[in-house]
Protein backbone atom coordinates (compact mmCIF):
# COMPACT_ATOMS: atom_id res chain seq x y z
CA UNK A 1 0.00 0.00 0.00
CA UNK A 2 1.08 3.45 -0.53
CA UNK A 3 0.92 6.18 2.44
CA UNK A 4 -1.65 7.78 1.01
CA UNK A 5 -3.92 4.23 1.11
CA UNK A 6 -2.52 3.60 4.58
CA UNK A 7 -3.84 6.70 5.87
CA UNK A 8 -7.55 6.52 4.13
CA UNK A 9 -7.89 2.64 5.48
CA UNK A 10 -6.99 3.80 8.68
CA UNK A 11 -9.49 6.75 8.07
CA UNK A 12 -12.13 4.21 6.86
CA UNK A 13 -11.91 1.85 9.19
CA UNK A 14 -11.34 4.07 12.50
CA UNK A 15 -8.63 2.70 13.47
CA UNK A 16 -7.59 6.12 15.31
CA UNK A 17 -8.18 9.71 14.81
CA UNK A 18 -6.74 11.45 11.56
CA UNK A 19 -4.72 14.68 12.73
CA UNK A 20 -1.86 17.07 11.22
CA UNK A 21 -2.33 18.84 7.76
CA UNK A 22 0.37 15.92 6.20
CA UNK A 23 -0.99 12.54 7.35
CA UNK A 24 0.84 10.53 4.08
CA UNK A 25 3.80 12.76 4.77
CA UNK A 26 4.22 11.09 8.43
CA UNK A 27 3.34 7.61 7.83
CA UNK A 28 5.63 7.73 5.04
CA UNK A 29 8.33 8.72 6.87
CA UNK A 30 7.76 6.40 9.62
CA UNK A 31 8.08 3.20 7.48
CA UNK A 32 11.10 4.67 5.68
CA UNK A 33 12.61 4.80 9.22
CA UNK A 34 11.33 1.22 10.01
CA UNK A 35 13.28 -0.35 6.68
CA UNK A 36 16.17 1.73 7.22
CA UNK A 37 16.25 0.25 11.19
CA UNK A 38 15.47 -3.38 9.95
CA UNK A 39 12.25 -3.74 11.17
CA UNK A 40 11.50 -7.13 9.53
CA UNK A 41 7.72 -6.29 9.83
CA UNK A 42 7.98 -3.73 6.57
CA UNK A 43 9.29 -3.77 3.58
CA UNK A 44 9.90 -1.55 -0.02
CA UNK A 45 8.07 -3.33 -2.93
CA UNK A 46 8.88 -0.03 -5.08
CA UNK A 47 9.29 3.86 -4.65
CA UNK A 48 6.44 4.72 -2.29
CA UNK A 49 4.77 1.17 -1.75
CA UNK A 50 5.06 -0.70 1.22
CA UNK A 51 4.50 -4.43 2.02
CA UNK A 52 3.86 -5.76 5.65
CA UNK A 53 5.65 -8.84 5.08
CA UNK A 54 3.76 -10.22 8.36
CA UNK A 55 6.77 -11.08 10.06
CA UNK A 56 6.94 -9.87 14.18
CA UNK A 57 8.32 -6.10 14.71
CA UNK A 58 11.02 -6.26 17.43
CA UNK A 59 9.31 -6.80 21.28
CA UNK A 60 8.94 -4.13 23.27
CA UNK A 61 6.80 -0.71 23.50
CA UNK A 62 8.85 2.20 22.09
CA UNK A 63 9.97 4.63 24.63
CA UNK A 64 10.90 7.07 22.08
CA UNK A 65 8.98 8.53 19.44
CA UNK A 66 10.85 10.54 16.64
CA UNK A 67 9.64 14.17 15.68
CA UNK A 68 8.92 14.48 11.95
CA UNK A 69 11.60 17.32 10.90
CA UNK A 70 11.33 19.65 7.61
CA UNK A 71 14.40 19.71 5.83
CA UNK A 72 15.11 22.43 3.02
CA UNK A 73 14.92 20.69 -0.40
CA UNK A 74 17.93 22.65 -1.48
CA UNK A 75 20.22 20.75 1.40
CA UNK A 76 19.18 17.39 -1.05
CA UNK A 77 19.08 19.27 -4.64
CA UNK A 78 21.44 22.17 -4.76
CA UNK A 79 20.61 23.26 -8.33
CA UNK A 80 17.01 22.65 -9.88
CA UNK A 81 18.15 22.33 -13.45
CA UNK A 82 20.95 19.92 -12.75
CA UNK A 83 19.56 18.32 -9.57
CA UNK A 84 16.01 18.50 -9.30
CA UNK A 85 14.89 18.35 -12.98
CA UNK A 86 16.62 15.27 -13.36
CA UNK A 87 15.24 13.34 -10.22
CA UNK A 88 12.11 14.06 -10.80
CA UNK A 89 12.31 12.82 -14.38
CA UNK A 90 13.09 9.77 -12.60
CA UNK A 91 10.55 9.78 -9.80
CA UNK A 92 7.62 10.36 -11.59
CA UNK A 93 5.53 8.68 -9.39
CA UNK A 94 5.42 10.69 -6.80
CA UNK A 95 3.78 13.45 -9.04
CA UNK A 96 1.38 10.90 -10.13
CA UNK A 97 0.42 9.48 -6.71
CA UNK A 98 -0.09 13.14 -5.41
CA UNK A 99 -1.81 14.21 -8.60
CA UNK A 100 -4.19 10.98 -8.48
CA UNK A 101 -2.92 10.25 -12.66
CA UNK A 102 -0.59 7.83 -14.34
CA UNK A 103 1.69 10.11 -15.94
CA UNK A 104 5.10 9.73 -18.31
CA UNK A 105 7.73 12.04 -17.96
CA UNK A 106 9.72 11.44 -21.35
CA UNK A 107 12.43 14.31 -21.89
CA UNK A 108 13.82 17.52 -19.72
CA UNK A 109 15.12 20.39 -20.91
CA UNK A 110 12.37 20.55 -23.93
CA UNK A 111 12.42 23.18 -26.68
CA UNK A 112 10.16 25.49 -27.07
CA UNK A 113 11.16 27.67 -29.55
CA UNK A 114 13.97 29.58 -28.11
CA UNK A 115 13.01 28.22 -24.62
CA UNK A 116 13.33 25.21 -22.62
CA UNK A 117 10.75 23.37 -20.52
CA UNK A 118 11.95 21.69 -17.63
CA UNK A 119 10.02 18.77 -17.92
CA UNK A 120 7.65 17.44 -21.25
CA UNK A 121 5.71 14.00 -21.08
CA UNK A 122 2.14 12.54 -20.95
CA UNK A 123 -1.07 12.67 -18.49
CA UNK A 124 -1.87 8.60 -19.08
CA UNK A 125 -4.89 9.26 -18.01
CA UNK A 126 -6.61 11.66 -19.73
CA UNK A 127 -4.49 11.28 -22.87
CA UNK A 128 -3.37 14.52 -23.48
CA UNK A 129 0.56 16.43 -22.98
CA UNK A 130 1.46 17.04 -19.55
CA UNK A 131 3.95 20.09 -18.46
CA UNK A 132 5.95 20.57 -15.57
CA UNK A 133 7.80 24.11 -14.82
CA UNK A 134 10.20 23.66 -11.75
CA UNK A 135 11.64 26.11 -9.33
CA UNK A 136 13.11 25.69 -6.00
CA UNK A 137 12.13 28.86 -4.10
CA UNK A 138 9.20 30.85 -3.94
CA UNK A 139 6.69 31.18 -6.94
CA UNK A 140 7.55 34.05 -8.90
CA UNK A 141 5.98 35.94 -11.94
CA UNK A 142 8.78 34.46 -14.58
CA UNK A 143 8.12 31.54 -13.47
CA UNK A 144 4.15 31.72 -13.92
CA UNK A 145 5.02 33.78 -17.57
CA UNK A 146 7.38 30.93 -18.46
CA UNK A 147 4.45 28.35 -17.77
CA UNK A 148 2.03 29.73 -20.15
CA UNK A 149 4.76 30.05 -22.69
CA UNK A 150 5.39 26.57 -22.66
CA UNK A 151 1.83 25.73 -22.31
CA UNK A 152 0.91 27.52 -25.24
CA UNK A 153 4.08 25.88 -27.48
CA UNK A 154 3.23 22.38 -26.66
CA UNK A 155 -0.40 22.14 -26.70
CA UNK A 156 -0.33 20.62 -22.82
CA UNK A 157 -3.53 20.21 -21.37
CA UNK A 158 -2.10 19.30 -17.73
CA UNK A 159 0.15 21.59 -16.81
CA UNK A 160 1.93 21.53 -13.35
CA UNK A 161 3.86 23.87 -11.80
CA UNK A 162 5.90 22.88 -9.06
CA UNK A 163 7.91 25.07 -5.66
CA UNK A 164 8.95 24.70 -2.35
CA UNK A 165 6.63 27.55 -1.32
CA UNK A 166 3.58 29.28 -3.65
CA UNK A 167 2.71 32.81 -2.77
CA UNK A 168 -0.85 33.50 -2.61
CA UNK A 169 -0.88 35.56 -5.42
CA UNK A 170 0.43 32.46 -7.61
CA UNK A 171 -1.80 30.22 -5.78
CA UNK A 172 -4.82 32.36 -7.22
CA UNK A 173 -4.09 32.64 -10.28
CA UNK A 174 -3.58 28.93 -10.92
CA UNK A 175 -7.62 29.18 -9.75
CA UNK A 176 -8.18 31.58 -12.15
CA UNK A 177 -6.97 30.12 -15.08
CA UNK A 178 -8.66 26.56 -14.05
CA UNK A 179 -12.34 28.79 -13.55
CA UNK A 180 -11.67 30.15 -17.18
CA UNK A 181 -11.30 26.89 -18.73
CA UNK A 182 -13.17 25.29 -20.92
CA UNK A 183 -16.33 23.43 -18.65
CA UNK A 184 -16.30 20.01 -20.56
CA UNK A 185 -14.04 18.16 -17.95
CA UNK A 186 -12.90 15.69 -20.01
CA UNK A 187 -11.07 17.89 -22.66
CA UNK A 188 -10.32 21.11 -20.42
CA UNK A 189 -6.66 22.57 -19.67
CA UNK A 190 -6.04 21.61 -15.85
CA UNK A 191 -3.64 23.75 -13.69
CA UNK A 192 -1.88 22.31 -10.87
CA UNK A 193 0.38 24.00 -7.95
CA UNK A 194 2.38 21.29 -6.60
CA UNK A 195 4.54 22.50 -3.09
CA UNK A 196 7.89 19.95 -2.78
CA UNK A 197 9.04 19.24 0.71
CA UNK A 198 11.35 17.41 2.68
CA UNK A 199 10.90 15.50 5.97
CA UNK A 200 12.95 13.02 8.37
CA UNK A 201 12.80 11.52 11.73
CA UNK A 202 16.29 12.40 13.50
CA UNK A 203 18.56 10.40 10.90
CA UNK A 204 16.20 8.53 8.74
CA UNK A 205 16.85 8.96 5.16
CA UNK A 206 14.96 12.26 3.77
CA UNK A 207 11.51 11.63 2.06
CA UNK A 208 9.59 13.88 -0.74
CA UNK A 209 6.34 15.36 0.35
CA UNK A 210 4.57 16.62 -2.37
CA UNK A 211 1.18 18.79 -1.59
CA UNK A 212 -1.09 19.66 -4.10
CA UNK A 213 -2.22 23.75 -3.82
CA UNK A 214 -4.06 24.56 -6.60
CA UNK A 215 -6.19 22.58 -8.97
CA UNK A 216 -9.34 22.25 -10.74
CA UNK A 217 -12.36 22.17 -8.54
CA UNK A 218 -13.25 18.60 -9.95
CA UNK A 219 -10.05 17.19 -9.74
CA UNK A 220 -11.81 14.70 -7.25
CA UNK A 221 -13.96 11.72 -7.80
CA UNK A 222 -16.34 12.78 -5.21
CA UNK A 223 -17.11 16.08 -7.38
CA UNK A 224 -17.18 14.30 -10.38
CA UNK A 225 -19.73 11.92 -9.20
CA UNK A 226 -21.89 14.43 -9.16
CA UNK A 227 -21.72 15.20 -12.42
CA UNK A 228 -24.02 12.24 -13.02
CA UNK A 229 -26.86 14.52 -12.84
CA UNK A 230 -25.77 16.15 -15.89
CA UNK A 231 -29.00 15.78 -18.28
CA UNK A 232 -27.46 17.32 -21.01
CA UNK A 233 -26.07 13.95 -21.77
CA UNK A 234 -27.23 10.99 -20.22
CA UNK A 235 -24.70 8.29 -21.82
CA UNK A 236 -21.60 10.64 -20.41
CA UNK A 237 -23.30 11.09 -17.54
CA UNK A 238 -24.30 6.82 -16.68
CA UNK A 239 -19.96 6.56 -17.83
CA UNK A 240 -19.00 8.73 -15.75
CA UNK A 241 -21.08 7.10 -12.93
CA UNK A 242 -19.91 3.64 -13.59
CA UNK A 243 -16.22 4.64 -14.24
CA UNK A 244 -16.50 6.49 -10.06
CA UNK A 245 -18.13 2.80 -8.88
CA UNK A 246 -15.53 1.16 -10.79
CA UNK A 247 -12.38 3.26 -9.36
CA UNK A 248 -14.30 2.99 -5.59
CA UNK A 249 -14.24 -0.71 -5.84
CA UNK A 250 -10.30 -1.15 -7.69
CA UNK A 251 -9.04 1.05 -4.50
CA UNK A 252 -10.71 -1.14 -2.16
CA UNK A 253 -9.88 -4.33 -3.21
CA UNK A 254 -6.53 -3.47 -4.17
CA UNK A 255 -4.95 -0.43 -2.47
CA UNK A 256 -2.31 1.44 -4.43
CA UNK A 257 -2.73 -0.75 -7.74
CA UNK A 258 -3.36 2.81 -9.66
CA UNK A 259 -2.90 5.97 -9.31
CA UNK A 260 -5.98 7.19 -11.07
CA UNK A 261 -8.63 8.31 -8.91
CA UNK A 262 -10.77 11.07 -11.41
CA UNK A 263 -13.56 9.58 -13.02
CA UNK A 264 -14.43 10.46 -17.04
CA UNK A 265 -17.29 10.53 -19.17
CA UNK A 266 -15.51 8.50 -21.82
CA UNK A 267 -16.46 4.61 -22.78
CA UNK A 268 -13.09 4.13 -21.60
CA UNK A 269 -10.86 4.75 -18.27
CA UNK A 270 -6.97 4.76 -18.79
CA UNK A 271 -5.96 1.98 -15.53
CA UNK A 272 -2.20 1.55 -15.54
CA UNK A 273 0.99 3.19 -17.38
CA UNK A 274 3.28 0.05 -17.52
CA UNK A 275 5.97 1.81 -19.45
CA UNK A 276 6.38 4.05 -22.19
CA UNK A 277 3.56 3.51 -24.88
CA UNK A 278 2.23 0.56 -23.33
CA UNK A 279 -1.01 0.82 -20.68
CA UNK A 280 -4.04 -0.81 -19.06
CA UNK A 281 -7.42 0.21 -19.92
CA UNK A 282 -10.59 -0.52 -19.33
CA UNK A 283 -13.37 -0.01 -21.91
CA UNK A 284 -16.87 -0.79 -23.17
CA UNK A 285 -16.34 -1.74 -26.86
CA UNK A 286 -18.84 -3.20 -29.47
CA UNK A 287 -21.08 -5.94 -29.48
CA UNK A 288 -22.22 -5.22 -25.97
CA UNK A 289 -18.73 -5.97 -24.29
CA UNK A 290 -16.56 -4.74 -22.06
CA UNK A 291 -12.57 -5.36 -21.84
CA UNK A 292 -9.55 -4.75 -19.96
CA UNK A 293 -6.33 -4.58 -22.20
CA UNK A 294 -3.09 -4.02 -22.88
CA UNK A 295 -3.07 -1.26 -25.68
CA UNK A 296 0.56 -0.67 -27.24
CA UNK A 297 1.83 1.91 -29.16
CA UNK A 298 5.07 3.60 -29.28
CA UNK A 299 4.45 6.06 -31.61
CA UNK A 300 6.17 3.56 -34.38
CA UNK A 301 4.73 0.00 -35.51
CA UNK A 302 7.80 -1.39 -35.97
CA UNK A 303 8.41 -0.97 -32.18
CA UNK A 304 4.64 -1.75 -31.39
CA UNK A 305 5.44 -5.32 -33.07
CA UNK A 306 8.28 -5.75 -31.17
CA UNK A 307 6.83 -5.39 -27.49
CA UNK A 308 3.69 -7.37 -28.98
CA UNK A 309 5.43 -10.37 -30.61
CA UNK A 310 7.74 -10.33 -27.40
CA UNK A 311 5.07 -10.37 -24.74
CA UNK A 312 3.30 -13.02 -26.82
CA UNK A 313 6.16 -15.72 -26.73
CA UNK A 314 5.17 -16.00 -23.06
CA UNK A 315 1.37 -16.45 -24.16
CA UNK A 316 0.63 -19.83 -22.90
CA UNK A 317 2.33 -18.64 -19.15
CA UNK A 318 0.13 -15.16 -19.37
CA UNK A 319 -3.32 -16.93 -20.35
CA UNK A 320 -3.05 -19.80 -17.47
CA UNK A 321 -1.70 -17.33 -14.48
CA UNK A 322 -4.88 -14.91 -15.88
CA UNK A 323 -7.31 -17.75 -16.52
CA UNK A 324 -8.68 -16.68 -19.34
CA UNK A 325 -7.91 -16.78 -23.33
CA UNK A 326 -7.29 -13.75 -24.46
CA UNK A 327 -7.49 -11.82 -27.83
CA UNK A 328 -3.68 -10.89 -29.56
CA UNK A 329 -4.72 -8.10 -31.91
CA UNK A 330 -2.19 -7.13 -34.03
CA UNK A 331 -4.38 -4.62 -35.93
CA UNK A 332 -3.59 -4.35 -39.19
CA UNK A 333 -3.72 -0.94 -40.96
CA UNK A 334 -3.07 0.52 -37.62
CA UNK A 335 -0.18 1.81 -35.66
CA UNK A 336 -1.20 0.10 -32.33
CA UNK A 337 -1.42 -2.96 -31.15
CA UNK A 338 -3.88 -4.92 -28.10
CA UNK A 339 -4.08 -7.93 -26.12
CA UNK A 340 -7.87 -8.25 -24.61
CA UNK A 341 -9.59 -9.62 -22.17
CA UNK A 342 -13.38 -9.48 -23.30
CA UNK A 343 -16.61 -10.16 -21.03
CA UNK A 344 -20.32 -9.62 -21.76
CA UNK A 345 -21.37 -6.17 -20.28
CA UNK A 346 -23.02 -2.96 -21.50
CA UNK A 347 -23.54 0.47 -20.25
CA UNK A 348 -27.27 0.37 -20.55
CA UNK A 349 -27.76 -2.67 -17.97
CA UNK A 350 -26.99 -0.62 -14.54
CA UNK A 351 -28.68 -3.72 -13.25
CA UNK A 352 -25.70 -6.11 -13.75
CA UNK A 353 -23.65 -3.27 -12.77
CA UNK A 354 -22.26 -4.21 -9.74
CA UNK A 355 -21.28 -8.15 -10.93
CA UNK A 356 -19.76 -6.08 -14.21
CA UNK A 357 -17.31 -3.93 -11.62
CA UNK A 358 -16.07 -6.87 -9.26
CA UNK A 359 -15.24 -9.04 -12.54
CA UNK A 360 -13.28 -6.08 -14.34
CA UNK A 361 -11.71 -5.36 -11.43
CA UNK A 362 -10.33 -8.58 -10.60
CA UNK A 363 -9.17 -9.14 -14.33
CA UNK A 364 -7.48 -5.32 -14.12
CA UNK A 365 -5.88 -6.81 -11.03
CA UNK A 366 -4.83 -9.60 -12.65
CA UNK A 367 -3.25 -8.11 -15.98
CA UNK A 368 -1.03 -5.62 -13.62
CA UNK A 369 0.67 -8.50 -11.53
CA UNK A 370 0.96 -10.59 -14.50
CA UNK A 371 2.22 -8.08 -17.09
CA UNK A 372 3.92 -5.54 -15.39
CA UNK A 373 7.09 -7.77 -15.10
CA UNK A 374 7.28 -9.02 -18.30
CA UNK A 375 7.30 -5.25 -19.65
CA UNK A 376 9.68 -4.72 -17.16
CA UNK A 377 12.56 -6.81 -18.62
CA UNK A 378 11.53 -6.11 -22.18
CA UNK A 379 14.81 -4.84 -23.98
CA UNK A 380 15.64 -1.89 -23.74
CA UNK A 381 16.99 -2.19 -27.50
CA UNK A 382 13.19 -1.88 -28.23
CA UNK A 383 12.97 1.79 -27.33
CA UNK A 384 16.02 2.70 -28.62
CA UNK A 385 15.94 1.58 -32.14
CA UNK A 386 16.31 4.31 -34.45
CA UNK A 387 13.44 3.37 -37.08
CA UNK A 388 13.35 6.84 -38.59
CA UNK A 389 14.60 5.59 -42.14
CA UNK A 390 11.02 2.61 -42.27
CA UNK A 391 8.63 4.75 -40.34
CA UNK A 392 5.08 3.68 -41.85
CA UNK A 393 2.92 5.00 -38.84
CA UNK A 394 -0.39 5.79 -39.71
Amino acid sequence: MTARSIVQYISDNEVRPITGETPEATVGAVLYTAIQNGNPAVTLQEAGVFVHTGKASPSGPSETLGRLEEVDPRDIWRDEARHFTPWLLDNADYLGEVLGIELELETREHSVGAFSLDLFGRDITNGCVLIVENQLEATDHKHLGQLLTYAAGTGAKTIVWVSPEFRDEHQKAIDFLNASAVTASDSRVRYFGVEIGVVRISDSVPAPRFTVVASPSDWSVDFALSQVADEANPRKAAYRAFWGRYLQELHASSPGITNVRATTSANWIGGNYLRRGIQISIAFIKGGQASVEIYIDLGNRKKNEDVFYALQESKSRIEKEIGKDLLWQELPGKRACRIRLAVPGSIDESSKHTALIKELVRHHAAFKRVFKPLVDELPQEIWDQDVSLHDDDN
